[in-house]
């Protein structure tokens, strides 16, 4: 069984954060710059949520929003289901399925 610090070691540590002022256009250089799907968006220490390729296409692409002014904080998903590392990966993709 493969645990999520396991995941994580192969796929590295870096995660991309930005702040919930963030506009989708900025958050989008930012994922392509970063080779990523995703941001995590946060206000000091807090999580606040997560914006998603998906995400932009389906709140903002399909919705018409323009995505220089338009905030994650207005389309970011929240809230964030979290795991610990020495979590099971097939138990972990249980719960994020359900």
């Amino acid at each position: 069984m493969s645990t999520i610090e396991e995941i994580l070691m192969l796929k590295g540590p870096d995660v991309i954060v930005t702040s919930p002022d963030t506009t989708v256009r900025e958050a989008a250089a930012l994922m392509a710059q970063a080779n990523v799907g995703s941001v995590i968006v946060k206000n000091g220490n807090d999580v606040l949520g997560i914006f998603t390729e998906r995400d932009g296409l389906q709140r903002v692409v399909a919705r018409g929003k323009d995505t220089m002014t338009t905030r994650l904080d207005e389309v970011m998903s929240s809230p964030v289901r979290s795991c610990a590392l020495n979590d099971d990966v097939s138990q972990v993709a249980t719960l994020l399925t359900a």
